[in-house]
């Protein structure tokens, strides 16, 4: 059986314990959406990187016939002037 990302992913205890001190904070969606693309600021970003944060973390599962787990696709739409670092975030 060959091993998949996510089967092969290990955290330490104390990694885990910090995964779950994050959970518990009541600002975790500001502290996530901000490290998202952080060299890219200006207040017209924070919509967009909400956006991005909501599909990274959404999505659906699927489950094939033969057990294997997959993730929903993530598709999105970027629209704007130019020079507004669209490219950047995808």
């Amino acid at each position: 059986k060959e091993s998949s990302t996510a089967d092969s992913a290990r955290f330490s205890p104390a990694e885990e314990e910090a995964f779950r001190q994050l959970s518990r904070r009541p600002d975790v969606y500001n502290i996530l959406y901000r490290s998202i693309a952080p060299s890219i600021s200006g207040s017209y970003t924070h919509d967009i990187k909400k956006a991005i944060l909501c599909l990274l973390f959404g999505g659906s599962r699927k489950r094939l016939p033969d057990g294997m787990r997959l993730r929903g696709d993530i598709n999105v739409l970027l629209l704007g002037d130019p020079s507004m670092a669209k490219s950047q975030f995808l």
